[in-house]
């Protein structure tokens, strides 16, 4: 007599394989994307601070204060060499114009071309890791730009850049696919802290609702429970 399962034993093992599947398989799934979306921000960091030095090598001088009014012409040149292929300024016209457009900035907009969530054409949200709805100050929807290998890289608040490394697919959620440094005034190439390392108000244009404060000691607290800011040096520093 030959032994073997029967069918039942059969389709109650394939059930508990799909079982124990269905409910570990999205895991592995957001593990790989995340290894991904680290990967991605390490290049596209470089990539900023690569460009950034280009700008003030070829200027042969430091910004010490990078100020709302010639913010447009400076994130300019370095979308310039980012090569982006996307503008929500009107770069050809900032660059031409150098330092005299503080007057009439608005009309240097060009938000229909690339916008920052919630802005423009873009009514796409974005959000911290507990699911929270983030903004920005409107002012700054326009200072977005597209990169060739999908990156959308938004300059806000005069001095913190956010980059989302997939454009804007999802999960368009901070400390996964949504990351930020910042520059310093009078540096050459971003970090995350301010140098008198004073808590760096991140997304401060909203405070006190949307900002979150990260320093030298809380960033890794802040990537594991918090808003997820805190991952951006956590990936670039660790």
């Amino acid at each position: 007599m030959r032994k073997g399962f029967t069918l039942a034993e059969v389709l109650i093992t394939l059930g508990i394989i799909g079982i124990v599947a269905a409910m570990t398989l999205p895991t592995v799934i957001n593990n790989i994307q995340d290894k991904q979306f680290k990967a991605a921000f390490k290049k596209e960091f470089s990539a900023i601070s690569q460009a950034m030095l280009k700008v003030y090598a070829d200027e042969e001088t430091t910004y010490e204060q990078v100020e709302w009014q010639n913010m447009a012409t400076y994130i300019c040149k370095v979308a310039k060499q980012l090569k982006t292929v996307k503008s929500g300024l009107k770069c050809d016209l900032i660059l031409a114009q150098n330092e005299s457009i503080s007057d009439n900035i608005s009309q240097m907009w060009n938000p229909k071309e690339i916008s920052w969530y919630g802005g423009g054409n873009n009514k796409l949200q974005w959000y911290d890791k507990h699911g929270k709805i983030m903004t920005i100050n409107g002012a700054f929807n326009a200072y977005t730009f597209a990169l060739s290998d999908g990156a959308v890289i938004n300059f806000n608040s005069v001095n913190q850049i956010f980059i989302d490394v997939n454009g804007f697919k999802k999960p368009n959620t901070i400390g996964r696919d949504i990351f930020y440094c910042y520059l310093p005034d009078g540096e050459v190439t971003p970090g995350f802290f301010k140098r008198d390392d004073a808590d760096l108000s991140v997304n401060g244009f909203n405070c006190p609702d949307y900002c979150t404060k990260i320093n030298k000691e809380n960033y890794a607290e802040d990537c594991k429970s918090g808003s997820g800011w805190g991952c951006s040096p956590m990936y670039i520093l660790d």
